[in-house]
């Protein structure tokens, strides 16, 4: 049977690729990659200090990992993003007091990632409140983080932002200067009370402004638009590096189409200012209608140029070696690859659009990696052979292949002296001669790792009371959920009611063979039960209060005894 459209189709398509000049691959020529030197005057985009933008706007550069603006209007003033944490926050603050003593009349999150929302509560008095605006997702957003992913997030970002490196191996962090956590950091975040889901127009302090839904580095993202004063604050949508459309630490699906799409519905309003909450502001229409364009394009490739790859049946990994930024967009001083890159990004958006199966049948039901590792020893003829090949990898400077070689040693056997000094010494070299700031701090931290000089915590920064206080209670029941000890419960049922002397709530947290689940209201069935303030238990949960004293002096048990009641929490410990 006839296509009739196919092949006048597949003929355009080869005449187009040979007018535009492709390679038979159809992979454009590779651009120069920026060099550490490069990286390190990136740092200058960092300098700390209050840029005034145009009258009434200014954006706080350099006091931590992102910037934070301040509006002002004629009685008060507008607060967009503040830190991520309320040390950070106190330093911005100190600094905006020297250009206006304006009270803050509201605070506007552009998303829901925490160096945006961390130090809210420096920004309002105590005993005060002003309007959170943000996008209706973002509590929500916020609370998936604190709740549920906060012990693996808080390890990888470690990683990633190379906090607790000396500086001589951290430079910058690609879209800002540093991450200001430290152990004992506190996080003051206001929960959002104006929220929206497409657009929300408002004035506040004479400012007139737009908020709209902008999806990008988040689902939950917006950017705020000044019209009479031709401001446009673009949140995470754009910064100066190529875009994080996958973060190494972690994160879910980024859809570069509707990043994308965010920032064509910002070029339409063609502004005279680009304020971004990380790296500098930019002036003049022409320039910024130019970047906004070039940070679209390279989105759109990138994504495009994927999904005909896996159209024609190539690997993640093979993508990923295969997709680069045509020389034009290369070569943009907006789009270098000092956060994200193109390669993981392509590699993110497969497993995105197609989970994770790659399509090769051997990683349907692969190996436990311990077994595979093994076998890898095994077939290089045992622990001293392959000690002998990875250290001759690293003299050959083949780090990467010594790096993947010594992962097999040391799963196999940890003890092995030999691999794990050649592992350290892989770490360092591929560390030195990376560009790309997340990849570098996580390649020196890993050496650190191995060799026992940092030791990650489960947890750095401590909530305010008036946060937890702020939170809902099944915030707390989820995060306890993912941390049930199910091989300690598979053949037992218990029920726990729960009596929230402060807030009236009443629940029933249901053991079920290693399943958790909630239910409102306390039956007569239930095996324990306990009454206690909700601010109590939040505060035990956040690790403000000792566990073990909390139970003995905050708990009052109606049915069973303390010690099962201790017993049953003990099935929620969380690592660490």
């Amino acid at each position: 049977m006839r296509k009739p459209f196919l092949i006048p189709l597949l003929f355009l398509s080869a005449w187009v690729l040979a007018a535009c000049g492709h390679s038979q691959s159809g992979v454009p020529a590779a651009v120069a990659a920026p060099t550490p030197q490069a990286l390190l005057a990136h740092s200058e985009e960092f300098k700390p200090g209050v840029i005034k933008v145009t009258d009434g706007v200014y954006v706080a550069v350099g006091y931590g990992i992102a910037n934070s603006i301040l509006l002002e209007g004629g009685d008060g003033a507008i607060v967009v993003d503040t830190m991520e944490s309320v040390e950070s926050a106190r330093k911005v603050l100190a600094e905006f007091r020297k250009v206006s003593d304006k009270p803050i009349k509201a605070i506007v999150y552009t998303h829901s990632h925490p160096d945006h929302v961390g130090g809210a509560a420096a920004f309002v008095p105590p005993g005060t409140s002003v309007p959170i605006y943000a996008q209706e997702d973002v509590a929500a957003n916020m609370d998936k983080i604190a709740s549920e992913l906060q012990p693996v997030i808080t390890r990888r970002s470690l990683r990633m932002y190379g906090a607790q490196l000396p500086p001589e191996e951290r430079v910058n962090l690609g879209i800002g200067g540093f991450l200001d956590l430290q152990e004992g950091s506190t996080v003051g975040t206001l929960r959002p009370t104006r929220t929206f889901r497409d657009q929300l127009e408002d004035t506040v302090a004479g400012i007139h402004f737009q908020l709209v839904h902008a999806p990008g580095e988040t689902e939950d993202q917006l950017f705020m638009w000044l019209p009479e004063r031709g401001v446009l604050l673009c949140g995470d949508d754009f910064y100066k590096s190529f875009p994080n459309l996958y973060t190494i630490r972690g994160t879910g699906y980024r859809d570069p189409k509707l990043w994308a799409a965010s920032l064509d519905r910002m070029r339409a309003l063609h502004p005279r200012f680009l304020v971004p909450s990380h790296t500098r502001p930019l002036s003049g229409t022409a320039a910024i209608d130019a970047a906004l364009t070039d940070y679209r394009d390279a989105i759109r490739y990138v994504y495009d140029q994927t999904i005909r790859l896996m159209n024609q049946g190539l690997l993640p990994d093979e993508i990923a070696a295969r997709v680069q930024l045509p020389p034009h967009l290369a070569a943009s001083p907006w789009l270098q690859p000092f956060y994200g890159k193109p390669s993981w990004s392509a590699k993110s958006i497969f497993g995105g659009t197609l989970g994770w199966y790659s399509g090769d049948p051997a990683g349907l039901q692969p190996l436990e990696p311990t077994d595979e590792a093994r076998r890898m020893v095994e077939l290089a003829g045992g622990g001293a052979a392959l000690d002998e090949r990875i250290e001759a990898a690293l003299r050959k400077r083949d780090y990467q292949w010594a790096l993947q070689l010594s992962g097999y040693a040391l799963r196999a056997d940890q003890a092995d002296a030999r691999a794990r000094q050649a592992r350290g010494a892989a770490l360092r070299a591929l560390g030195g001669a990376e560009t790309n700031p997340p990849a570098r701090d996580w390649y020196f931290v890993a050496a650190r790792e191995l060799d026992g000089q940092i030791k990650l915590p489960q947890r750095i920064v401590r909530p305010t009371p008036e946060m937890l206080a702020a939170m809902p209670l099944s915030i707390f029941f989820d995060g306890m959920a993912v941390n049930l000890h199910a091989e300690d419960c598979l053949d037992r049922t218990i029920r726990t009611g729960f009596e929230f002397s402060d807030s009236g709530e009443r629940y029933t947290y249901i053991v079920r063979r290693g399943v958790s689940e909630v239910l409102p209201g306390i039956g007569e069935d239930v095996d324990l039960r306990v009454s206690v303030s909700a601010q109590d238990f939040k505060e035990m949960l956040a690790g403000i209060r000792n566990p073990a004293l909390s139970i003995a002096t905050d708990f009052h048990v109606l049915k069973g005894t303390k010690l099962e009641f201790a017993g049953f929490m003990k099935l929620f410990q969380p690592p660490g």
